[in-house]
């Protein structure tokens, strides 16, 4: 099976996704799973936030994947 991680923070700090991408590390390595990527949308607070942002493409390109 595949998996890919999509997630949106409003906070900005290099820190923000650091346990979350440790878990899901985890769960790919548990569940055997083919990792097919992450977009991790760093001061995406709000929709017009992350509408602007580079992080809505990358999604989309993720998506196109799986």
């Amino acid at each position: 099976m595949k998996s890919a991680l999509i997630s949106a923070a409003w906070n900005s700090d290099s820190w923000t996704f650091e346990t979350l991408q440790s878990h899901y590390k985890t769960l790919v390595q548990y569940l055997n799973l083919v990792d097919m990527g992450t977009v991790l949308g760093k001061g995406c607070g709000t929709p017009p936030m992350t509408g602007r942002s580079k992080y809505l493409q990358k999604a989309y390109e993720l998506g196109k994947k799986l």
